[in-house]
């Protein structure tokens, strides 16, 4: 795909070089800014603070505002604070709550106190609900007419007011309590006559608390084809709304994020091969570290059976075939549990969890255990054409599939249960955990089948 980064960089970086800074801004009038957000990660820091100050203030928020974290600090640091602030003012309450989510805290108090008393309440209240929430992604900014408002009126409102277009799409009805009551569609209301109320065109429109996951939001908003979802307090009261757009965010987010735990990679909050070397290798070290040290459970075990390896060391031929089974088995039955706990396709009632895992025991047990333990008892006669050692691998196999997939199933959903984001059971933990197991069974079995 072309991409406009690519063809202007180098014209960028020769103006830059030269100072032209006129021909800078007239080069980068028309661009998106996500084309100019491309063009900001290639460069450095301190020519992507130059070509954000030659752009619209209004241009400049919204590229900050999807900018890697890694990156942000540097360049709101370079700022003044008469150039900070009119960036600031240009963004969306919930995108400079997102921005201020990135930021340190110096910088933040800074930002705090450069806004106007009433944008800095609305931003510190945002601020107070909790990381992740609905509160923290909805925009204070919404179109709400009390339900009794003729149509009329309410076009005459529209028109007279300065809302972005986002919003203009949906028109919240509420009481007088400012309690939300429904929903009413542009469209609708052009429709009308104009001696109707909103109230008699509002349909039911599904809601959110402040304090729900935005997860929880991204759920309905799918399920529902919604454009926009509303954000309720404790009474019912409208709060905000979340739009489509600042839920793509989270869904890509969040879909990285667990892909990424999954393969025990930690923080996965940045773009990985724009983050500098120091930084890559923190977000990978820990994890691999603390399975190195679990993956010593295995030499243990093969230690403590080296007895039974000194009498048929043709035994540790299989051992790669035993633990990659049980591992890949292990993964892939995590990765369905997992995605299955993100989608509701699997709740925590444990009658229906328990019909679940035997319906799934036995299609494993005859889909997966019994072909694949005749693959590998082909593999071991033709290799050893001795009876007991293919007994034993191929016992192995089925209750390594078996036991393997259990850890896979059960995992993910003890790691909710406690409060544990279940991509944080990685695939490598689920590998490593089955690797100890497998062997155990392996040797263990093959003691008794062998008599050694």
């Amino acid at each position: 795909m072309f991409r406009v980064a690519q063809a202007l960089l180098p014209e960028i970086r020769e103006l830059l070089h030269r100072r032209e800074f006129r021909a800078l801004k007239a080069l980068l009038a028309e661009l998106h800014p996500a084309e100019l957000e491309d063009i900001i990660v290639e460069l450095d820091p301190s020519d992507a603070v130059l070509v954000l100050k030659v752009i619209p203030p209004e241009k400049a928020a919204e590229v900050i505002s999807n900018l890697p974290s890694h990156q942000i600090e540097r360049i709101v640091e370079a700022f003044s604070d008469r150039q900070l602030l009119q960036i600031i003012e240009e963004m969306d309450d919930d995108d400079r709550t997102a921005l201020f989510e990135e930021l340190p805290p110096q910088l933040v108090r800074r930002i705090l106190s450069l806004l106007p008393p009433e944008e800095r309440e609305v931003a510190l209240r945002l601020l107070n609900y909790p990381e992740d929430s609905c509160g923290r992604l909805m925009n204070p900014d919404f179109v709400a007419l009390n339900r009794n408002t003729l149509v009329r009126d309410a076009l005459q409102h529209l028109r007279t007011s300065d809302y972005p277009d986002e919003l203009l799409l949906t028109i919240y009805a509420l009481d007088d309590a400012q309690r939300l009551r429904g929903q009413v569609k542009l469209t609708s209301l052009v429709k009308s006559s104009e001696d109707v109320s909103i109230g008699r065109l509002a349909e039911r429109v599904p809601y959110v608390s402040a304090y729900d996951p935005a997860e929880e939001a991204a759920k309905i908003m799918a399920d529902y084809d919604l454009l926009a979802i509303p954000v309720v307090d404790n009474f019912g009261r409208l709060l905000g709304v979340i739009t489509v757009d600042d839920m793509v965010d989270v869904i890509l987010e969040e879909s990285t994020e667990d892909f990424l735990r999954f393969a025990a990679v930690s923080d996965p909050e940045d773009n990985y091969f724009l983050l500098p070397i120091q930084e890559r290798i923190r977000k990978r070290l820990p994890w691999l570290a603390g399975l190195t040290l679990l993956a010593n459970v295995s030499s243990f075990i093969i230690g403590a059976y080296q007895n039974v390896l000194k009498e048929a060391v043709i035994l540790a031929a299989f051992i790669p075939i035993l633990n990659g089974t049980a591992g890949n088995t292990g993964s892939q039955c995590a990765s369905f549990v997992i995605r299955a706990l993100a989608t509701g396709e699997i709740t925590p009632n444990f009658k229906k969890i328990l019909s679940l895992y035997l319906k799934e025991m036995f299609g494993v047990l005859w889909g997966l255990a019994l072909p694949l333990s005749i693959i590998a008892a082909t593999s071991a006669f033709f290799r050893t054409q001795n009876f007991l050692i293919t007994m034993a691998v191929t016992l192995t196999m089925i209750v390594a599939v078996l036991t393997a997939n259990t850890i896979g199933f059960f995992l993910p959903i003890l790691a909710k249960r406690v409060g544990i984001d279940p991509a944080s059971v990685s695939a490598p933990l689920n590998a490593t955990l089955n690797d100890a197991l497998t062997l155990t069974l392996y040797f263990t079995l093959s003691r008794l089948i062998l008599r050694l």
